[in-house]
């Protein structure tokens, strides 16, 4: 039945599916456009994208080609009407010049994620003298030859990784680790020894396992604070290299990533009341429904501030994002919790059977039930996702991102594969000799493969299509 389920909404989401197309951010045109030479100065220099970008993160500058860096034509930027947020005007405060100059552009598209490009013109008003200093090189093309079109970079387009995007990709590994830790522990408390319970699991090993993911939850908890600033200062340093620190307020504002960042901020704030409220025995079960309402919150961050947001149709792609996201933490993040939590508590109540017994097969059974419709959920959700934010199947080798997909697609193999033989070899072997030093090694190497998953996660999240 619950194939038959996955196969039926499959086919139901063909049609939205098949109409989907994919909102990749970059510059169309410009004017000036590319090498153009004006016999008059330009007043304005407009940059019209693909698809609306933020304003609060958009940066624009005018400057000689002749080496000097100090901006020449200084103005402001905006919108060129609150209904064209595709379009970026920058007003300058003078006239230019006779000479060559170069326009330089940072902003941000759906996504949150940082673009920037170049590009250059020529002044060459007739009559006029070059400016001193401001001599610059003909960008006129040589007869015959095309001129290079303009070309927007991203952050995957950067050269050897620094150690600022290392500290960068540590922090998206904490943010993500956090919510899977965080997602785990609320299902493998309330789903899967809610179950086993159910089953007859022993009282006293039910304890011992509540209070290990209590453990879990608190520690995951506190990832996601601990990711809290560090996220918004990279983002801060990645639109205002120059001074991150003044603009904080800028990037907490008027941005689904700034958006999303405070959910982030919300979903710790309120996981840390709920663990809290764990501690008491009165309030135990209370705190475990504060923790469940920061979990089935804490997914939304990533939809806000990765390449969910710039996917159409929207809705379709937020819907799957956070059915992957919260598959991946229930189905990782409860493993972990089995080993972390449910064998220790088993070996704890039953020393005498080293946490053998028909304890550990129902604590088992339960996990497996739902890693089922995890993994389910998981490779449906991916589908989409993946089919949303392609262009085509040759972005898989020809792209950033498809690379990094392939990548990630391999590990996510290597912990089904794993799983599927924990599933079909390793749990019907417990029912004959339930030996947790059995189940210990394959899971053990099953949680490898999925926090080697997460790390391919974020690094996937940020690079371009």
């Amino acid at each position: 039945m619950r194939s038959r389920a996955l196969i039926t909404g499959a086919l139901l989401a063909m049609p939205a599916i098949a109409a989907a197309s994919r909102l990749h951010t970059e510059l169309k045109e410009s004017s000036p456009a590319q090498d153009a030479v004006l016999t008059e100065s330009p007043t304005v220099v407009t940059l019209t994208y693909t698809t609306d970008v933020q304003l609060v993160e958009s940066s624009v500058s005018v400057r000689s080609a002749t080496g000097d860096a100090a901006p020449v034509g200084a103005g402001e930027l905006a919108y060129l009407h609150e209904d064209r947020q595709d379009v970026l005007v920058f007003a300058l405060d003078g006239p230019l010049g006779r000479g060559s100059y170069i326009v330089a552009w940072t902003t941000a598209g759906p996504d949150g994620h940082a673009l920037s490009g170049e590009f250059s013109f020529r002044v060459d008003v007739p009559g006029v003298d070059e400016p001193d200093g401001a001599a610059g090189v003909d960008a006129t093309p040589a007869p015959g030859v095309e001129p290079e079109p303009q070309r927007t970079r991203t952050a995957g387009d950067a050269g050897a990784p620094t150690f600022e995007d290392a500290a960068a990709l540590v922090t998206r590994f904490l943010f993500y680790t956090g919510i899977v830790g965080l997602l785990g522990s609320v299902a493998f408390k309330v789903i899967v020894l809610g179950a086993a319970t159910n089953a007859g699991f022993p009282k006293e090993a039910a304890e011992g396992v509540s209070t290990g993911a209590w453990r879990i939850a608190a520690i995951s908890t506190a990832l996601l604070l601990v990711a809290v600033p560090l996220r918004l200062w990279f983002q801060a340093r990645t639109f205002f290299p120059d001074d991150p620190g003044g603009n904080l307020a800028a990037v907490t504002a008027g941005t689904p990533w700034s958006t999303g960042w405070w959910l982030h901020t919300a979903a710790g704030v309120v996981a840390a009341a709920g663990v809290a409220l764990c501690r008491r025995v009165r309030r135990g079960e209370t705190g475990w429904h504060v923790v469940l309402a920061a979990a089935l919150l804490v997914p939304l961050a990533p939809i806000l501030s990765g390449h969910a947001w710039a996917d159409a149709p929207r809705g379709l792609s937020a819907v799957a994002t956070y059915l992957h996201v919260v598959a991946a933490g229930a189905w990782v993040g409860g493993l972990f919790c089995l080993l972390s939590a449910g064998l220790p508590a088993l070996r704890a109540a039953d020393a005498d059977r080293g946490g053998t017994g028909p304890g550990l097969t129902t604590l088992v059974g339960a996990f497996s039930r739902l890693a089922l419709v995890a993994v389910g959920t998981l490779v449906a959700s991916g589908g989409v996702k993946a089919w949303l934010h392609m262009g085509a199947p040759s972005d898989l080798w020809t792209t950033h991102w498809g690379r990094s997909l392939l990548i990630k697609d391999f590990v996510v193999a290597c912990v089904m594969a794993i799983g599927f033989y924990n599933w079909r070899v390793v749990r019907p072997a417990l029912s004959a000799d339930p030996d947790p030093a059995r189940l210990r090694r394959s899971a053990k190497a099953e949680l490898a493969f999925g926090a080697a998953a997460v790390a391919a996660t974020s690094w996937l999240v940020v690079q371009p299509l």
